[in-house]
C-alpha cells in the first residue's frame, strides 16, 4: 500500500478522494480490479467482502459510475 498506509488520510482528503474517484468515473474500475485481484491470488479477501465487493460493483453499473 506504500505511503497513503503509513500516513493515513484525513477525512477531507478521504471525502474528496471518493468524489474524484466517482467523478472520473473510475469507481467500477477500481471494484473490479480489485476482484480480480483476490480471484487470481494476488490478494487474500475474506469471502464477505468478496461479496460486498460484488454488490458494489452491480450498483455501481446500475447508477453508471
Amino acid at each position: 500500500m506504500g505511503v497513503i498506509a503509513k500516513e493515513r488520510l484525513t477525512e477531507e482528503e478521504r471525502e474528496l478522494l471518493l468524489e474524484v474517484v466517482l467523478e472520473q468515473r473510475y469507481a467500477s474500475e477500481v471494484v473490479s480490479c480489485e476482484l480480480t485481484d483476490i480471484e487470481t491470488g494476488l490478494k487474500n479477501s475474506e469471502e464477505q467482502r468478496v461479496r460486498n465487493l460484488n454488490s458494489l460493483l452491480l450498483r455501481l453499473h446500475k447508477v453508471g459510475v
